[in-house]
């Protein structure tokens, strides 16, 4: 291939136009990269995993935030901002704990522009007419309503990441518990959406299958029919 490139006469001088993008590719890696990695899990949780979950989070958030509270969020935006809100681990960083990313000012510093370098890599992967759309989505403005809800989300499926472990006995994740529910408790105080989201949702988002489904009428008509049956 690039021996037909050198040799073709047409080639040279000429700008080549993108006919190929890693985006997607990059993207889909988030499946490979784990999160929490320096503790033991009870159930590994890998970014995608974390992606999916965040952005559901974050479009409950958005549409609660108008359509409960009639502010000026888009939902289907918060949830963008979710899906892309972890693009430097993708595109190379993977997951430093947040004890390390946090453990003096230089240090954060240091690693706040190492995420904005993997960032703008990211970005330069796609076809140039498609860059500016996905630029705000992946460098995001973190005085965006709309990218505080998805950090907003961010939290509180780590949260719920926290109580899961916990669930199962493993004690490995009650510092990173007590760490959640300090960020959490300051969510709730400054975003209404996240406060009505934590009353209506949160403890259910807990529960058990049968918790989750004790409002559902399935035990009655399975028994129903079956006895039915049976006295037929």
């Amino acid at each position: 291939m690039l021996l037909s490139i050198s040799n073709n006469r047409n080639f040279k001088g000429r700008k080549m136009a993108k006919t190929h993008s890693a985006f997607i590719g990059l993207m889909q890696r988030a499946r490979n990269v784990k999160r929490w990695p320096l503790m033991a899990q009870f159930q590994e949780e890998m970014l995608s995993t974390h992606i999916y979950e965040a952005s559901m989070v974050a479009h409950m958030l958005g549409a609660i935030a108008a359509d409960v509270f009639n502010e000026a969020v888009d939902p289907d935006r918060v949830a963008a901002m979710a899906i892309f809100h972890e693009g430097s681990e993708i595109a190379g960083m993977s997951d430093i704990p947040s004890p390390v990313k946090y453990h003096d000012p230089e240090t954060t510093a240091a690693i706040k522009k190492l995420e904005r370098r993997f960032e703008a890599m990211l970005i330069q992967t796609l076809p140039e007419p498609l860059q500016k759309r996905y630029q705000p989505l992946i460098e995001q403005d973190k005085d965006d309503i709309h990218v505080r809800l998805a950090k907003a989300a961010d939290v509180l499926c780590a949260y719920l990441k926290c109580d899961y472990e916990l669930s199962k006995s493993n004690s490995e994740f009650s510092n990173a518990m007590y760490e959640m529910e300090v960020q959490l408790k300051q969510y709730r105080e400054r975003f209404q959406s996240v406060e009505y989201f934590c009353k209506v949702f949160l403890e259910d988002a807990k529960g058990t299958l049968d918790e989750q489904t004790k409002d559902l009428d399935w035990v009655e008509r399975a028994n129903t029919l079956h006895l039915d049956s049976e006295q037929s």
